[in-house]
């Protein structure tokens, strides 16, 4: 059985939306707290991910790999490793057998690296063809 909780808001004149009182409560989501939004305009969707820290250090990674099983645990330890809290990540083949990308928008706040150390370990790993880092907070 699903755990996704439905509600409908509208969207008012300013085109902010109120987060029904039981999300709030369920979410723990209090005043003042940061949220991020991520639009997809293809799905025509849009989907808000509280953060808890104001201080938070948000990026995209977009990491294209030889698609074989483990590659992306791999990746995903050397994160853990240095800190580095996933917040949302979508991983797809693109070509079976061949080229896999992994899409990960991830909290470095309390990452010891700065961003050039940790795309130079990301890159010294033999399966990774390819990576783009970008700062969106």
């Amino acid at each position: 059985m699903s755990s996704e909780i439905y509600e409908f808001v509208i969207v008012d004149s300013k085109g902010r939306i109120i987060i029904p009182s039981r999300i709030r409560r369920i979410l723990n989501i209090s005043d003042g707290m940061m949220m991020m939004m991520i639009a997809d305009p293809d799905k025509r969707e849009i989907k808000i991910i509280p953060l808890v820290d104001l201080h938070a250090r948000i990026y995209r990674l977009k990491i294209e790999m030889t698609d074989k099983p483990g590659v992306l645990a791999k990746v995903a330890s050397l994160l853990a490793k240095n800190s580095i809290d996933l917040l949302m990540t979508e991983s797809r083949t693109i070509k079976r057998g061949e080229i896999a990308q992994w899409n990960v928008i991830a909290d470095f706040s309390s990452c010891k690296l700065n961003i050039k150390e940790l795309v130079d370990m990301i890159e010294k790993l033999d399966f990774i063809r390819r990576i783009d880092i970008r700062e969106i907070l």
